[in-house]
């Protein structure tokens, strides 16, 4: 019987993940106590979530639609990985980034909790995210059985499936994403917020290895102010080493 963890094991639940983001989303959320996923109409790669946004049903009649569910789909991506040069430099402005440290089970239930729905059930995921080639794509959409389980079967949970496929050449990434399907297909827009408590869910933050210490300890100052009381630093990636050689 499948659970909610999609591809994630019991033991892995616990585990540390990260999210490379700006500080303003990360103040927005201290001061405004809420998380936000966003539609996938909004992330770069067009093989993201294909069923939602691209991919037209083709009828026995010869009509076409696109999936019924299309609009009811947000989410929010996040990693394994806990530090690399390529993560500061790709997601977040020069100087001006943080990393968000939390667990797979503390996402999920704070989603879970704060659920707007009556059957969290329903609405609420987290999973790893599944590499697979261009063509395997192409062919998973094309087989009997993935088109069963998503329009005759397990329709929930075929669109969870597909909303964890990305192509190979993004595995460095190393994603778990964080999902909410509205199970009565309403549109949010792009963005949808739930209420959180910040330390209760981020147990750390850690600032931009390329930002200047006063900047630091300014951005320091207004979270404490703001109540965050989980871990702050800055990260040490790129600080000089000091070494003393005998000679």
């Amino acid at each position: 019987m499948r659970d909610n963890y999609i591809k994630i094991t019991k033991r892995e639940r616990s585990a540390p993940v990260y999210r490379f983001t700006t500080i303003e989303r990360l103040l927005n959320m201290v001061v405004q106590k809420k998380n936000i996923l966003v539609t996938p109409r909004k992330w770069d790669d067009p093989f993201e979530n294909a069923l939602a946004m691209h991919i037209r049903l083709l009828r026995p009649d010869g009509s076409t639609s696109h999936y019924p569910f299309r609009n009811r789909v947000y989410g929010q991506c996040w990693t394994h990985t806990k530090e690399t040069d390529a993560f500061w430099r790709m997601y977040v402005p020069k100087g001006s980034g943080v990393r968000l440290r939390s667990t797979i089970r503390k996402l999920y239930k704070s989603l879970e909790d704060k659920c707007p729905v009556l059957y969290a059930s329903m609405a609420c995921f987290i999973g790893k995210v599944d590499y697979k080639s261009s063509e395997e794509i192409t062919c998973l959409f094309n087989s009997k059985k993935w088109v069963n389980n998503n329009f005759r079967g397990q329709g929930t949970y075929g669109h969870v499936d597909t909303l964890l496929l990305k192509r190979r050449e993004f595995e460095p990434e190393n994603e778990v994403r964080l999902l909410y399907l509205d199970p009565h297909n309403k549109d949010h827009g792009d963005f949808f917020p739930y209420l959180i408590e910040p330390s209760s869910v981020i147990e750390e933050v850690t600032f931009d290895p390329r930002m200047e210490d006063i900047q630091y300890s300014t951005y320091e100052s207004i979270l404490r102010n703001y109540g965050f009381a989980g871990e702050i630093n800055k990260s040490n990636l790129y600080k000089a080493p000091d070494i003393e050689i005998r000679i």
